[in-house]
């Protein structure tokens, strides 16, 4: 800390923050030795000041004379101000037509949060909480003022709120921001508010904090019950709940006419003389007086209304008739959890339920709404519009037409036919021109076939098939030379696929696997002919095409699922689109992660994929009808089909990804975080709505609109894998905002391991939509499921793994029963009875499975606290990696847990004598007596985490076993980046052993990977060249790590190596115990390699290595000679 004194007397000095960064010059290696760094000095101001009120603060620090204003929204820096102690005086100006006076004390001892008392200076004693959050950025302070909760009064009635000891009367003005905030210390516990509106008695208790969720909120009145919509979200800098109150009923009159509502009595009468007049472009809140649940409307200066509708119930429009009117008001109810909009519009074409057209000569068709008595008479050659008769009755048409009768919904397109007489046939049709449904008898044939467009007998014109194999996307910082994560779309392994009809269907996975294994046996014994596989299965691959007798007689092929096929077809009035995605994964490629596959698809358990064919994560189908006369787009078919999925991240990693798309150094980013507010205060600004007024994107008719229910296992963890979680917590300020977030939502941030969220199904059917609201409407339906999940998973977490997972292991197994055959009813009967089947072997599957995992999840926790105890990065690392990698198989679960146990044992008894050291080398004196205590805590906690970690893989693999699935592991090992940062194309050899080298072996000070190949005559013996030495390392056969054979570093090389043939020679200085060092002995090394090439490219290698490292520590010496020169005494 600078301070600057002032030239003049009595002001304070300057005091500025200094923090000294080393330069890194890019020339120099800097993974290399430690070499003596240049700094860059950054001069900040110790304390920063922010508004993130919707209110002006004005400030003034203890010892200056100036009073300084803020802004909503904006920051400024305290330039004076030494955080020892000095007071802060804060006045809050013009809230509710006052200002307010509240001070504190700036010290070092700061909690995070702390409230802050203000009190009115008019006559009244009047006083009001605000918060301060306290973000430390090294030795600054940034000290942000917000109120907890944003209260916004939308229901132009007197609200008040009471919450304990607090009370709260909200004027109707709802431009007038209330700042809220519960007396308890902990202003982040779960705290209830109660509410009154108007002359009603209190609401029950609800939270503030569900933020995302929307409610109504009942309060009781005199024989009826007043209903408020409450909306509850997050503030742009997360830290401030805006909580919306409306009205629950809003009507919304974009007629041209002037209107009056009126609300229909209990008993049914009309009413006489209570209307509520809504002018055009008008909005205005509607509070029900009575349970009838229905409306009529009538246009101002006319005495006619029209017939009663309900506005508690969903409608996508209905017309209601108006004498006074020509086409009549069309109303559209739209309902959801906090509201109700009644909304009124003028008539336009295509607002009628029908037009009907008799088309016919021989006699009159007579309609009705069924259930009514209003019957219209419909001569030959003459067309009329329909409009239910009763729009709380029956929404249906019933017709006669001589002696025959019939009934429509008046939704989908249909057609049929009777007889007249022994020579006539009557035809009708119901189809949809432009957005007017036509209900159409006839008895011209060519005229019903042109209504319907006969679409299914049309041949598409145009078809396009697009496929490709897979593809990859590498994300590289190249600032510190890592790849970052890899994303592939990938196709599947062999599919056989047979031909019954016109397409080709895949086989189920059982019968896959037998026609592999058939397959890979014809292929070594040509054995010719028909092949039997199985009991009414045979196969005869000798014939071109291959070709199956048993069960059916058709070609077959082996064949696999591209990444992603897309097919498209086109006819005169049809589209068609089919899309394809098979499999998308995510891994993580920093070094040591957590979880080196962040997202991929969940394979089903074997039990339902054996008896099912290979399915796409993701399936598009879509069929379109369209016209030359019409703007209106029919989807006849929509559905997407998104299969289980897993999401996995762990703090390093997302740490790592925002690192990579946020610029080091933003000139904008002050700006934009002084803007913050500004979004939040324009959002509240905007009128009752205001949104829907504007929409003007094209109608489309949807007869099915399908998206599947998505399944998605989520696990974080706060852990952050390699080298960089030993510096200073950089990844924290990744998830701050996160971390905000869950706080202000009165939850711990804590490891989550497999909760599952089940979104259900979004479902349209024969309604019209806009495209922007029905987006609107399918994020809303997932993002609020999601989010009312997330608060009931986060809030039962428990630290000692998730029981939680045992309860949803069972009931998964029983679930199995409901859902899975309900998925084989859709497909058809043949599938149903399939699904039942599917159900037993699944309930099987999870009880036992689920029990295993909870088990697991348990001992994995305490494995993990015990971990912690020992106060090593590295062991706790280590572990990490460890318990990270899923075992293959019961075996090799059981082959982990007794590696882990082993290593723990010796880790915790050489760890006595190696922890003292290591610290002294660190940290000196300090450092080797931190050793000792982690040395002899280590001594128990590593033996004792061991056997805990045991009981868990073994536990894992159990449970593997039991639900019959594979582990994903990733697509490819991270990209190995050269010293010079270029980026190269990917090459596997190189990467395997960069990574090998990464994780499996004990780097020296700066070592870095250079190149590797396996040695002859061993599977699993590797010798690698690094920029310090030369190693030939071997895998352990039972324990699966790696030991290093011997080694040379290249200070011990006498002569440069050699080749001869696929020999490589290495003379090297002896350094056994009873050699000297000195000693001119030495020794060699012949190692055989694979061929020539490989025995050269081994040399190369060493010779670059070498000559760099001589290179090196030559120019280390002259710097030391140039930047430490020799002081004369």
């Amino acid at each position: 800390m600078l301070q600057c004194p002032s030239v003049e007397v009595n002001f304070l000095p300057l005091v500025v923050n200094t923090v000294a960064l080393p330069d890194e010059l890019s020339y120099i290696c800097t993974h290399e030795e430690d070499w003596d760094p240049a700094y860059i000095i950054h001069l900040y101001p110790t304390l920063t000041l922010r508004n993130l009120l919707p209110y002006s603060l004005r400030y003034l620090l203890e010892g200056t004379a100036e009073t300084h204003e803020l802004a909503e929204g904006s920051a400024a820096d305290v330039l004076h101000s030494k955080i020892s102690g000095e007071i802060m005086e804060l006045v809050l100006m013009k809230y509710q037509g006052r200002n307010w006076n509240g001070h504190f004390r700036i010290c070092d001892t700061l909690p995070e949060f702390f409230l802050v008392c203000f009190s009115s200076d008019s006559a009244e004693m009047m006083s009001i909480d605000l918060s301060v959050h306290v973000k430390r950025i090294g030795s600054r302070m940034v000290l942000s003022v917000f109120s907890p909760y944003w209260l916004i009064n939308k229901t132009s009635r007197v609200l008040q709120y009471c919450s304990e000891d607090i009370h709260v009367k909200h004027p109707a003005d709802f431009r007038d921001i209330i700042l809220f905030s519960f007396k308890k210390k902990n202003i982040f516990s779960k705290n209830k508010v109660q509410l009154k509106i108007s002359t009603s008695a209190w609401s029950s208790g609800f939270s503030l904090d569900t933020v995302g969720s929307y409610g109504c909120v009942k309060c009781p009145a005199n024989n009826m019950e007043y209903l408020v919509g409450v909306s509850i979200k997050m503030s742009s800098f997360n830290l401030t709940r805006i909580v919306t109150l409306t009205p629950f009923c809003t009507i919304a009159n974009k007629s041209s006419f002037e209107l009056e509502v009126g609300e229909i009595a209990a008993d049914g009468s009309m009413p006489t003389n209570k209307w509520n007049y809504i002018a055009s472009s008008e909005c205005l809140p509607f509070w029900p007086e009575n349970l009838s649940g229905k409306l009529c409307v009538r246009v101002v200066g006319h005495e006619g209304s029209s017939k009663p509708f309900f506005y508690n119930r969903q409608d996508n429009g209905t017309l209601l008739s108006l004498e006074e009117l020509n086409g009549g008001i069309l109303v559209d109810v739209n309902t959801a959890e906090h509201s109700t909009v009644i909304t009124f519009s003028d008539y336009h074409e295509g607002s009628a339920p029908a037009l009907v057209i008799n088309h016919t000569s021989q006699d009159v068709l007579t309609y009705k709404q069924s259930g009514s008595q209003e019957e219209v008479h419909l001569v030959p050659g003459e067309a009329r519009l329909f409009a239910w008769a009763d729009p709380t009755g029956t929404r249906k048409l019933t017709w006669t037409y001589a002696a025959n009768t019939g009934e429509h919904s008046l939704l989908k397109d249909e057609c049929g036919q009777f007889p007249y007489d022994a020579n006539t046939q009557i035809h009708w049709v119901s189809f949809l021109d432009g957005r007017q449904r036509v209900l159409l008898f006839t008895d011209d044939v060519a005229l019903v076939s042109k209504a319907l467009q006969a679409e299914e007998m049309e041949q598409a014109d145009h078809e396009i098939t697009f496929s490709l194999h897979s593809l990859g996307l590498s994300l590289v910082n190249n600032e510190n030379k890592q790849e970052v994560s890899y994303i592939g779309i990938t196709s599947s392994g062999v599919v056989w696929e047979m031909k019954p009809k016109q397409k080709w269907k895949p086989f189920s996975q059982k019968q896959i696997m037998l026609l592999e294994q058939s397959y890979k046996k014809y292929q070594v014994s040509k054995d010719h002919g028909w092949i039997k596989l199985d009991n009414n299965f045979e196969v005869n691959f000798d014939k071109v095409p291959m070709e199956m007798r048993l069960p059916v007689h058709c070609p077959i092929k082996r064949d696999f699922l591209s990444g992603i096929q897309i097919e498209f077809k086109q006819s005169p009035h049809q589209r068609s689109l089919r899309a394809r995605l098979y499999w998308l994964q995510v891994d993580s490629q920093l070094p040591g992660t957590v979880f080196p596959v962040v997202f991929h698809p969940v394979a089903p358990p074997k039990s339902i994929a054996l008896d099912s064919e290979p399915k796409p994560f993701i399936d598009v189908s879509v069929i379109t009808r369209f016209n030359e006369y019409s703007k209106v787009l029919q989807f006849k078919y929509f559905m997407v089909l998104i299969q289980e999925m897993a999401l996995k991240v762990d703090q390093g990693f997302l740490g790592a990804i925002i690192a990579l798309f946020t610029p080091s150094t933003d000139p904008e980013a002050e700006r934009k975080r002084t803007k913050l507010i500004q979004q939040d205060i324009d959002a509240l600004n905007a009128e009752l709505m205001e949104t829907s007024m504007t929409d003007m994107s094209v109608l489309s008719f949807f007869e099915h609109f399908h998206i599947s229910p998505v399944k998605l296992h989520l696990s974080l963890s706060l852990g952050s894998g390699g080298e960089e979680s030993d510096k200073e917590k950089q990844e924290m300020i990744a998830i701050h905002s996160v971390n905000l977030l869950l706080k202000s939502i009165g939850a711990t941030l804590t490891d989550v391991d497999d909760l599952i969220f089940k979104l259900a199904y979004y479902e349209l059917r024969y309604q019209f939509y806009k495209r922007d609201q029905l987006m609107w409407s399918v994020v809303r339906h997932y993002s609020e499921q999601f989010l009312k999940q997330m608060y009931v998973l986060v809030l039962g977490l428990d630290v000692l793994g998730n029981p939680f997972g045992l309860i949803r292991g069972l009931s998964e197994g029983v679930e199995a029963f409901f859902y899975e055959p309900f998925q084989g009813a859709v497909q058809g009967p043949e599938e149903f009875a399939e699904g039942l089947v599917i159900g037993v072997r699944s309930l099987f599957g999870h009880t036992v499975g689920g029990a295993a995992g909870v088990v697991s999840r348990i001992t994995g926790s305490v494995g993990k606290g015990l971990a912690a105890i020992t106060m090593d990065k590295e062991y706790q690392q280590k572990r990490r990696e460890e318990m990270g990698r899923q075992p293959k198989d019961f075996g090799d679960s059981l082959a982990r847990g007794g590696k882990g146990f082993l290593l723990g044992v010796v880790g915790g008894v050489t760890g006595i004598i190696t922890k003292p050291v290591e610290g002294a080398k660190k940290e000196g004196a300090a450092g080797f007596f931190k050793g000792i205590g982690k040395g002899l805590v280590g001594a128990v906690a590593r033996p004792t985490g061991g056997i805990i970690d045991m009981a868990s893989s073994t536990f894992q693999g159990i449970q593997r076993a039991a639900e019959s699935t594979e582990e994903v592991s990733r697509l490819r090992p991270p990209r190995f980046i050269h010293e010079d940062g270029i980026i190269r194309p990917y090459e596997r050899q190189e990467s395997e052993g960069s990574d090998l080298f990464e994780n499996r072996i004990k780097k020296l000070g700066g070592e870095t990977y250079r190149y590797h190949c396996a040695v002859s005559g061993s599977k699993k013996t590797i010798l690698m060249v690094t920029n310090r030495r030369v190693l030939c390392i071997s895998e352990v056969e039972i324990l699966g790590h790696m030991s290093i054979d011997w080694q040379c570093p290249f200070e011990d090389f006498v002569f440069p190596p050699s080749v001869h043939g696929n020999m490589l020679k290495i003379s090297f200085k002896e350094q056994g115990l009873f050699h000297k060092k000195d000693s001119a002995s030495h020794g060699f090394r012949n190692i055989y390699l694979r061929d020539t090439t490989t025995a050269e490219k081994v040399c190369n290698a060493i010779d670059d290595a070498w000559s760099m490292r001589h290179q090196q520590k030559l120019m280390k010496q002259s710097s030391l000679k140039l930047l430490r020169p020799q002081i004369p005494f």
